[in-house]
């Protein structure tokens, strides 16, 4: 569906997100590899003075200013001119030096550093000294600011030593055991969890005492992981790191562009000392979520999407979720548009919510609240709770190797990359899943809302022309990513594609996009992170990668888009017929990116959907008759639909747009050749081309063939496959969701059709469509092996006859009889 696929529960033996760990968990090790993977070169070291402005509360200078001609507003076309440095910043703690030098005075004077003197040299011995080292530093500030803190969020911050497991393990990898904590509240901690039940303690601050940078970076950057998968919308995490060899601390700032940290702070040394309260005093000036990274428009229980509606929209459930640390970090909702009412008369009828809830809660708390009481409103109905109800199926996540915006990382173990996509059709009126049109609004009240802050807009963008389709009832579905930019002269690729070919068939209906913002038009990007284009003196190669200067800083932004539906994993296909009808759909829907001028460039599982009601489509047509060769080509393509009974009744869709391109600037751009894609279904050939490092041109050929892994992932993991001896199945299943895809295919491509009791029916079924669709695209690529000087005109008549050498394998089997 989006770059990575979606969390799956298909065995007793799948976990939640933040449930207990698995006997198969991700080892820590592996863990660290692929963070170090996915951190590469993009790690920054800044001095203290600018880390303590960055992590500041702030204010936008431009949202105070007078709109003229030369300070046009802000919109997806010129976000990035106005947000790259802190110059367009008014940030809190430079008003503050006279209250933060009391409190360096008041830290100083006892000497603090004899609480980080030890008689061993181990680890372990540091823990009890530097937590009182940091407790002190939190009391000095507090005394220093006064009356300054009394509205700070983290007001309550007090660090603790751990050195334990957590109670929960996240996303697929063993509990974290961090060696101190910072977390609200001055009452004993006993149990501590990263997404914890409604009345647990939050994790904030999590640090870790090593020898050596590499390792404690390494380490750091896994529990920034879970500090993100906690809450996927935060702009950033803190980790404070301590290497006890050098008695110096790095306070490290994870985002989705990588890792920037300050320079050491040498505690025992009194400036270091000094830095150390400044930046513990620029924590404490966070007023509210969106000063300390959180959003302010979305908690996980409704979103604030003006363009849509003008009240709060409530989140029914989590589509979703691509645990990352540096990367897109794709989260998708389903969303439910709530009847209209006046929230401020219905939250005094049932009564606002109390103090408790106003306070941040994790998003597996919220999730889990909400699910609670939606689950409690049907059962008084007499219903089914819809998330009981709701099968979930199989994915894999993403690698891919954007020329700007780079996310290559390791590949992970094959148990971790079966995550999961919700298996519900969303429709306008899904079946199976109850609207709450009479649930009392005060339930799904969102706590940022309640707050004392102001409801923040979550659009930056011209006002959509369609919205107007989306009425009280409707559902739709939100999803959110930190896109990459590629330079100052670009914009995303993403939104124009959906609002041009939304709507065709195959393609779901867009109603808008926006670029996300916190308060005062600040946007929620990573820029103040990061070092200017050309400033290479920050860069900090913790890990010896080699990127070329082209590709670092990497600038994100989070965008969103909302969409009609997306419908559920092909995974869960009640049939092979019902499979392959809406892969014949979904690639009509693929071409019709392709007729507008746009190559998807991420066909996955979870990229590629299907509905099991027929969703009303605009029918498919050929807009051009292209030359003589290609219009033989489209003719047959027709033809071939009409025996196909293609109708405006769809099944099949494709969705994401994120590794989009435009064929009409793609070729004008400054760049090389670029590969892109989810590592399981991207073509050999682009598997090939990124493991060298070669430049290669992704064409649709790749994309057909992606469309073929997508099939063959689909018929694997179906669970009509029910073999006796399931060993067979399990391995061909490992082998697919890890690095040995070739080995899987050759299984499924060699030999007879596989017997009932080896790997299950539905895939013996598929087994010859599948052998004669892979030499069918074989025949294909070798027609076009030659072709080295690729423009639109080219790639457009390698769709066409993409698209038509799988319509005739369809054709096949779904109209000629079989024997």
């Amino acid at each position: 569906m989006y770059s990575t696929p979606i969390r799956k529960k298909t065995t007793s033996n799948s976990q939640s997100p933040n449930s207990g760990p698995r006997s198969d968990s991700a080892s820590q090790e592996n863990l660290k590899d692929r963070v170090r993977g996915q951190l590469g070169g993009q790690t920054w070291e800044f001095p203290p003075k600018r880390l303590s402005q960055i992590l500041s509360a702030k204010t936008r200078k431009l949202a105070t200013t007078t709109q003229t001609a030369n300070e046009p507003p802000i919109t997806l076309e010129n976000h990035h001119l106005v947000i790259d440095n802190i110059e367009n910043y008014n940030c809190y703690i430079d008003t503050l030096v006279d209250a933060v030098a009391k409190a360096q005075k008041i830290f100083i004077e006892p000497q603090p550093s004899q609480f980080l003197w030890t008689t061993h040299d181990d680890e372990r011995s540091h823990y009890s000294g530097l937590v009182k080292f940091l407790n002190t530093g939190l009391d000095s500030c507090k005394a220093g600011l006064e009356n300054k803190v009394h509205q700070a969020i983290y007001k309550e911050l007090k660090f603790y030593v751990w050195d334990k497991p957590t109670q929960d393990g996240v996303d697929g990898a063993h509990t974290l055991k961090p060696d101190l904590v910072g977390v609200l509240g001055e009452e004993e901690l006993e149990l501590l969890l990263w997404s914890p039940p409604l009345k647990g303690r939050v994790m904030e601050i999590p640090g870790w005492v090593k020898g050596m940078w590499p390792e404690l970076v390494a380490q750091a950057a896994t529990y920034a992981r879970a500090l993100f998968s906690a809450n996927p919308l935060r702009q950033f995490a803190l980790v404070i790191g301590y290497n006890y060899k050098e008695h110096a601390m790095r306070f490290l700032v994870f985002h989705r562009g990588g890792l920037t940290i300050s320079k050491p702070l040498e505690l025992n040394s009194e400036q270091g000392q000094k830095d150390l309260i400044l930046l513990l005093s620029s924590i404490l000036t966070w007023k509210g979520l969106a000063d300390a990274g959180f959003p302010s428009w979305c908690n996980e229980t409704q979103v604030h999407l003006p363009a849509i509606y003008p009240i709060p929209v409530n989140i029914h459930s989590e589509l979703h979720h691509s645990p990352c640390v540096r990367g897109r970090g794709a989260h998708v909702y389903y969303i439910h548009i709530p009847h209209t009412a006046d929230p401020t008369s219905v939250a005094k009828a049932v009564g606002a919510p109390p103090d408790e809830y106003v306070a941040r809660l994790s998003h597996t708390q919220r999730m889990r609240r909400s699910r609670r009481m939606q689950e409690q409103m049907e059962r008084s109905q007499g219903g089914t709770p819809a998330s009981n109800a709701v099968p979930q199926q199989g994915g894999a996540p993403s690698v891919s190797g954007i020329r700007q915006g780079n996310e290559t990382g390791s590949v992970p173990d094959s148990q971790a990359l079966i995550s999961g996509l919700a298996g519900v059709s969303l429709r306008r009126d899904p079946s199976g899943i109850k609207t709450y049109d009479n649930t009392p609004a005060s339930i799904m009240i969102s706590r940022d809302l309640a707050s004392t802050e102001s409801p923040l807009s979550a659009i930056r963008s011209p006002n959509p022309t369609s919205v107007n389709q989306l009425k009280p009832g409707d559902y739709a579905v939100l999803k959110l990513s930190w896109i990459p930019g590629r330079g100052l002269d670009h914009k995303p690729v993403e939104p124009e594609l959906l609002e041009k070919c939304g709507g065709m068939f195959g393609v779901p209906r867009h109603y808008y996009s926006f670029l996300a913002h916190h308060k005062d038009d600040c946007p929620t990007t990573n820029h103040l992170f990061l070092p200017s284009d050309t400033d290479q003196t920050a860069r900090w190669n913790l890990f010896g990668a080699s990127v070329s200067s082209d590709k670092i800083p990497e600038a994100r932004s989070l965008l969103g888009h909302v969409i009609s539906h997306a419908g559920h994993s092909l995974v869960s296909a009640p049939d092979f017929r019902s499979l392959l009808l809406a892969l014949v759909h979904a690639h009509l829907g693929y071409y019709n990116m392709c007729q507008k001028g746009y190559q998807h460039r991420d066909i996955s599982i979870g990229n590629v959907l299907m509905v099991d009601k027929p969703i009303e489509s605009a029918h498919f047509r050929i807009d051009t008759p292209g030359d003589a060769s290609d219009r033989d080509v489209r003719v047959n393509i027709l033809s071939l639909c009409k025996d196909l009974n293609i109708s405006n009744q769809c099944t099949g869709f494709v969705i994401d747009g994120d590794m989009a391109v435009n064929w009409e600037t793609y070729f004008e751009e400054s760049h090389t050749g670029d590969k892109s894609g989810t590592y399981q279904f991207m073509s050999d050939a682009l598997l090939g081309a990124q493991a060298r490092q070669r430049n290669y041109w992704h064409s649709p050929i790749d994309d057909y063939y992606s469309f073929y892994y997508v099939a063959q992932w689909a018929c694997i993991w179906n669970p009509l496959n029910e073999p006796k001896d399931p060993d067979d199945l399990d391995a061909l299943r490992t082998d697919i969701a890890g690095t040995s895809r070739g080995n899987a295919t050759l299984k499924v491509l060699g030999g007879k059709r596989k017997t009932l009791g080896k790997y299950g029916a539905l895939l013996a079924e598929a087994q010859p469509f599948l052998q004669y669709w892979y030499r069918a695209l074989q025949s294909l690529n070798d027609e076009w092996e030659e072709q080295c000087d690729p423009n639109a005109a080219v790639l457009r008549s390698m769709a066409d006859h993409g698209l038509q050498t799988f319509l005739r394998v369809a054709h096949k089997y779904l109209v000629e009889p079989q024997p």
